[in-house]
């Protein structure tokens, strides 16, 4: 039976650890805030006191930290392997680094494999190199909206990124699992990290595009006559299940989700550190930062 540790026990790891216990896995939730984890105890779900006893009595462990903007500052990472460059300075590591620092710490003093995946996000090019000896790891980045992370996990595609053979397939052979349990049908690609970092943030990038994309719409709209409502109501096919989500961001808002401003200002960044200047996401970011200053 899969042994599952959740560290880091927000809105994403605490929406995945619930779904695995939903259906029937043994999850141990940490996290640094004992707060969150008091919450979670009283709702009859296991919690760790400390970051010891959640990674030695399970196998796998998902990091699930945030990885906020930090405007290209320099830092100084304690993990060996996290490249140090301008690229890996666009987002602020300090969480990730503590979490995968003290979680390979606890590996050195436990017997047999253990698979580490990383759900935070983070940009192409900082894991890859990454050797943790007798453990390995995984890239596998989420696509959780805040107001319904539950019902996303439960149906959306899984995406591996994989520096270890081992690791990923164990985590392949986990979600194929959990996929029999769910009666779901998504599915599993494996690919390798960089691979899985873009597609998170491509993913990031083409939502805040098509709500910038909306709010233009809108004042053409307005000047002609037209209802954007009905015109967005009767082209929205994707992954904002129902209109209700995208008009919280359209007409005025701007996109306000936590992941989509800071994603979409570290891409830019990653792509200015590549030599090359996105103009259309730029314009995406001038469009969103205008439409805010109206509200």
């Amino acid at each position: 039976m899969y042994k599952i540790s959740i560290i880091g026990s927000g809105t994403v790891g605490g929406a995945i650890g619930k779904v695995f216990t939903k259906y029937g896995y043994h999850v141990i939730f940490y996290d640094l805030d004992q707060g969150r984890l008091k919450e979670l105890a009283s709702r009859g779900y296991k919690v760790a006191e400390t970051l010891e006893e959640a990674v030695l009595n399970t196998d796998i462990s998902f990091i699930c930290v945030p990885t906020p903007s930090n405007n290209g500052s320099p830092q100084k990472s304690p993990i060996f392997g996290i490249r140090k460059s301008k690229i890996s300075d666009q987002i602020d590591r300090s969480y990730l680094d503590t979490a995968l620092s003290g979680v390979l710490n606890v590996l050195t003093s436990k017997d047999g494999y253990h698979t580490i995946v990383i759900k935070s996000t983070i940009l192409p090019g900082i894991v890859e190199g990454f050797d943790g000896g007798d453990c390995g790891i995984c890239l596998n980045p989420e696509f959780l909206r805040s107001e319904t992370p539950e019902e996303d996990f439960e149906n959306q595609p899984v995406i591996i990124g994989s520096i270890d053979e081992r690791a990923a397939e164990i985590l392949k052979e986990f979600y194929e699992d959990f996929r029999r349990r769910t009666e779901k049908n998504f599915k599993i690609f494996v690919t390798d990290t960089k691979t899985a970092a873009m597609i998170k943030y491509v993913s990031n990038c083409l939502l805040a595009t098509k709500i910038s994309l909306f709010n233009e719409v809108a004042e053409v709209c307005k000047k002609i006559g037209v209802d954007p409502r009905i015109v967005v109501d009767n082209i929205v096919t994707d992954r904002y299940s129902t209109i209700e989500q995208y008009r919280r961001d359209f007409l005025s808002l701007g996109f306000q989700d936590e992941c989509l401003p800071k994603d979409l200002d570290a891409f830019l960044s990653f792509c200015k550190d590549l030599g090359y200047k996105p103009e259309l996401l730029s314009a995406v970011k001038e469009v969103n930062e205008r439409i805010k200053r109206k509200r």
